[in-house]
């Protein structure tokens, strides 16, 4: 039975690192095709909205591998390392766990890493293996959702927030920015150089890996 539930995190994980290694290679196609004599040649703006495209599918895989593993830990599964989880709730079935996680709610949501963080406060004994992780890298993931609602909501406010998140990074608004040619811009004081699309799928990738493996 063991073997078996950390089977399916291990999919889970596998799922996810697999997601995001694909919307890498679409970014890098992005980068590669808008260079002078890329083939097929595609314009910088085209770029930007393929690199868009791949970070928003990464953001959402990282909320579905959320979800799933705390479903999967609330059903008694293991993660791939270390002890069992203490639960405070054992829901019967998969429905149940959703409902619970949902907290009276239609759905749960899983894209603030606060809110997921408490979450698991309730369900895990110290948040096991969810808090640690997640206000490890609050900061960042914050930044990442920030992005996020920017590329998935044409309105003023994430405009606004995503302007305000350039500025702290670059110091400035560059002209012509777009979600995408910030994705691709290099960190400052950053070596090796390092895009803020690199940056944040890291972080994404190394949380679900400690989560899966705390």
């Amino acid at each position: 039975m063991c073997a078996v539930a950390q089977r399916q995190v291990r999919i889970v994980l596998s799922e996810f690192q697999r997601t995001v290694r694909d919307c890498r290679r679409l970014a890098d196609d992005a980068r590669r095709w808008s260079l002078p004599g890329g083939s097929p040649h595609i314009s910088i703006n085209r770029r930007d909205l393929m690199i868009e495209i791949a970070f928003l599918r990464a953001f959402l895989a990282w909320e579905g591998f959320l979800e799933e593993s705390c479903v999967l830990y609330m059903l008694g599964q293991r993660p791939l390392r270390g002890r069992a989880l203490v639960r405070y709730v054992l829901p019967p079935n998969r429905r149940m766990a959703q409902a619970l996680a949902a907290g009276g709610r239609e759905y749960a949501k899983w894209d603030g890493a606060a809110e997921v963080a408490s979450r698991a406060e309730r369900f895990f004994r110290e948040g096991r293996p969810y808090a640690s992780v997640l206000r490890g890298v609050q900061n960042t993931l914050n930044d990442a959702k920030t992005v996020r609602n920017a590329v998935a909501h044409d309105s003023e406010s994430a405009r606004q927030k995503f302007e305000g998140l350039v500025r702290r990074e670059l110091t400035r608004i560059p002209p012509r920015l777009t979600v995408g040619s910030f994705l691709n811009t290099a960190r400052l004081g950053v070596a090796p150089p390092q895009s803020f699309l690199e940056f944040y799928l890291d972080t994404l990738d190394q949380a679900a890996d400690q989560i899966a493996r705390p």
